[in-house]
C-alpha cells in the first residue's frame, strides 16, 4: 500500500490477533477485552483506508442487486395479494377467528406493500425542482406509513379477540383439510420470500418486507396451530391465539415505526461513521491544518454531514474554494451519505455554538414554573429580611 493510499501510516498499528482454541479453560476477563480491543481496532482502521473505495463499491452493488431488490418489492406485492385470497377463502370456510386475524394481517400486507411500491418508485425519481435534495425520505415515510397501518390492524383484532371471549363458546363448522392445505402453501411463500429479502436487507425496501415476511411465519403458524387446537380440544384458545398474533404484530411494527421516526427527526451518526469522516478531512490535502467540527446526522435513511475546517488566513479564496468543494465531494462519496457542507475558517479559538444563534433575541422574565418559583422564593426571603431588621 502506498503513501498515497495510507497517508498516516495506520498499517503499523494493525495487529495480529491469535485466536484462541476452543476448549473448556478458563480465559481471563481482560484478555478477552483485550483481544476485542484490537479487533475494534483493525476493523477501524480498515475501515477508514477502504474509505477512498466506498463510492465505487457502492456503484457496482447497486448496478448489482438494483434489480433485486425491485424484484422482491414486486414479487412480495405479488405473494401478498394471492395470499389475501388463499387466506380470505381459508377463513370463511372454517369461521376460525385466529385465521381471520392472519386474514386481516394479509390484507393489510396487501395495502402497506402497495404503498412501499409507491414510495420506492418515487424515492428513485427525484424532482430537481420541486424537491431539490431529492425524495429519498419519502421512502423512510412508507415505513412509517406502513407501521401506522399493521398497528391500526393490530389494535382491531385485539378488539374483536376480547369480544369473542366475552361472548363464551359458540357453535362454528369443523376445520377441513382444503383450507388447511391453502394456509400451508401462503406459510411455504412467505418463507421463500423471507429468504430471499434476508440477503437484500441492507437496502430499507427489502428490509421492510423481510419483516413483514418473518412475522407473517410465526402469524400464519401459530394461527394454523391455534385455530385447529381451538376446533378440537379447547374453544378459547382460538381468540387467544388472535389476540396473541395481534399483540405480536403492534409491538413488532411500533417498535419499527418508533426506529425509524428517529431517522426522520435527525438521530445522530453512529460514532465509527464520524471518525471516518475526520480522518477523510484530515488526510485529503495538506493544507487543511484542523477540523473545527464535525457533525453527521440522519436525514431519513441517509446521512448529513457539516464539516468545519480551519486553513491558513492567507490562503486565497480560489485555493480554499477548490479544496473545500474536493472534500465536500469526496465525503458525498461515502456510502449512505447524501449531502455533505464544508465551511472554511481560519481560526478555531471561538465558540461553535455562537455561529447558529438567533440574530434577534427576544428578552424579558423567564415564564417557565422553575423560574417563578425562583422569583416567589427571592420576594419571600426578602420579605423575611425586613421583618427581622
Amino acid at each position: 500500500m502506498t503513501l498515497l493510499d495510507d497517508p498516516l501510516n495506520l498499517n503499523q498499528y494493525k495487529t495480529t490477533i491469535s485466536e484462541p482454541k476452543k476448549n473448556w479453560v478458563y480465559t481471563s476477563n481482560e484478555k478477552q477485552k483485550l483481544t476485542g480491543f484490537y479487533k475494534d481496532q483493525n476493523e477501524m482502521i480498515e475501515c477508514f483506508l477502504g474509505a477512498s473505495e466506498e463510492e465505487r463499491l457502492k456503484a457496482e452493488d447497486e448496478a448489482q442487486n438494483g434489480g433485486k431488490v425491485k424484484l422482491a418489492v414486486r414479487a412480495s406485492f405479488t405473494v401478498n395479494f394471492f395470499l389475501f385470497v388463499i387466506q380470505l377463502y381459508a377463513a370463511i370456510t372454517t369461521g376460525s377467528l385466529a385465521l381471520f386475524a392472519t386474514a386481516a394481517d394479509a390484507f393489510m400486507d396487501l395495502v402497506s406493500s402497495l404503498v412501499m411500491l409507491v414510495t420506492s418508485r418515487m424515492s428513485s425519481r427525484p424532482k430537481p425542482y420541486k424537491y431539490p435534495v431529492g425524495r429519498r425520505r419519502v421512502e423512510t415515510m412508507g415505513v412509517i406509513m406502513f407501521c401506522a397501518l399493521m398497528t391500526i390492524v393490530a389494535v382491531e383484532l385485539i378488539i374483536e379477540s376480547a369480544k369473542a371471549l366475552a361472548a363464551g363458546k359458540t357453535e362454528s363448522e369443523q376445520l377441513h383439510i382444503v383450507p388447511l392445505i391453502c394456509v400451508g402453501i401462503a406459510i411455504f411463500s412467505k418463507l421463500c420470500m423471507c429468504i430471499y429479502c434476508y440477503g437484500l436487507r441492507r437496502y430499507p425496501a427489502a428490509h421492510v418486507f423481510y419483516i413483514d415476511h418473518r412475522n407473517d411465519l410465526v402469524v400464519n403458524g401459530f394461527g394454523l396451530i391455534m385455530s385447529v387446537v381451538g376446533d378440537r380440544f379447547v374453544w378459547y384458545l382460538d381468540p387467544v391465539g388472535a389476540c396473541c398474533i395481534a399483540l405480536l404484530i403492534l409491538f413488532s411494527w411500533a417498535s419499527t415505526a418508533f426506529e425509524n421516526m428517529w431517522l426522520i427527526v435527525g438521530k445522530c451518526a453512529p460514532r465509527e461513521f464520524v471518525n471516518k469522516c475526520i480522518y477523510v478531512t484530515l488526510t485529503h490535502d495538506q493544507r487543511i491544518q484542523k477540523v473545527d467540527t464535525c457533525r453527521a446526522y440522519h436525514s431519513g435513511q441517509q446521512l448529513y454531514v457539516e464539516v468545519d475546517i480551519v486553513m491558513d488566513p492567507e490562503t486565497k479564496l480560489r485555493e480554499s474554494h477548490d479544496v473545500s468543494q474536493a472534500l465536500q465531494r469526496k465525503l458525498e462519496g461515502l456510502a449512505d451519505v447524501e449531502r455533505a457542507f464544508v465551511h472554511v475558517d481560519y481560526d478555531y479559538m471561538h465558540d461553535v455554538n455562537e455561529e447558529h444563534r438567533p440574530l434577534y433575541e427576544i428578552g424579558g422574565a423567564k415564564h417557565s414554573i422553575r423560574a417563578l418559583v425562583k422569583r416567589l422564593w427571592s420576594k419571600s426571603e426578602k420579605q423575611t429580611d425586613g421583618t427581622a431588621v
